[in-house]
């Protein structure tokens, strides 16, 4: 499998531990949020293209360092000081760099990504661009079914880009208060 997407797990989701009484799978719930969130903005065809990569902290105790998620490879830094180690080999190993885009905030990664001809992106405008259904990869990916451009997806239809971009403005705010009050809305 060449990879086309490479993710930097807690540094997308920037796990802080609840200050009171934490709930000792809050890891793992932090986890699941994102690996739910990339399986369903995610192809198919991408995920089998995907990996998350996890420090080592708190990994499964029910899974192994590594297993598949819904088509996406998730990896544990085991045998690893970091997550960022492991990063770091799986981007020196891969055949095609530049066909693989690493998402990372952390510099570390970054320049190990821009040494191999490797695509970055920092994780916070990535994930939000994502849940945006936008999808940032190296390259385009097009699905076996006859084209529907990057991330699988259908590609967007121009009129209703051009729609979007014409659609109204409200600059009166005694006009959004008299709508709120038409649709039931107290706006005071």
């Amino acid at each position: 499998m060449s990879l086309l997407l490479l993710l930097d797990g807690y540094n997308i989701t920037q796990p802080i531990a609840p200050t009171r009484n934490p709930d000792p799978r809050w890891l793992q719930r932090d986890r699941n949020v994102l690996l739910r969130e990339l399986t369903n903005q995610l192809s198919e065809p991408v995920r089998r293209k995907t990996c998350v990569v996890f420090d080592a902290a708190n990994p499964p105790r029910d899974r192994p360092s590594e297993f598949v998620h819904h088509g996406m490879s998730v990896r544990f830094a085991v045998d690893y000081l970091s997550a960022d180690d492991l990063l770091e080999e799986i981007i020196r190993a891969h055949h095609t760099p530049k066909r693989l885009m690493v998402v990372s905030s952390d510099h570390r990664i970054q320049i190990a990504a821009r040494r191999r001809g490797a695509a970055h992106f920092d994780s916070e405008p990535w994930m939000d661009d994502l849940t945006d259904g936008k999808i940032h990869l190296a390259i385009d990916v097009v699905a076996k079914s006859g084209g529907a451009g990057q991330g699988g997806r259908p590609p967007a239809d121009p009129e209703k880009n051009a729609a979007a971009a014409k659609k109204p403005r409200i600059q009166d705010p005694s006009e959004v208060e008299q709508w709120m009050r038409e649709f039931g809305f107290d706006p005071d």
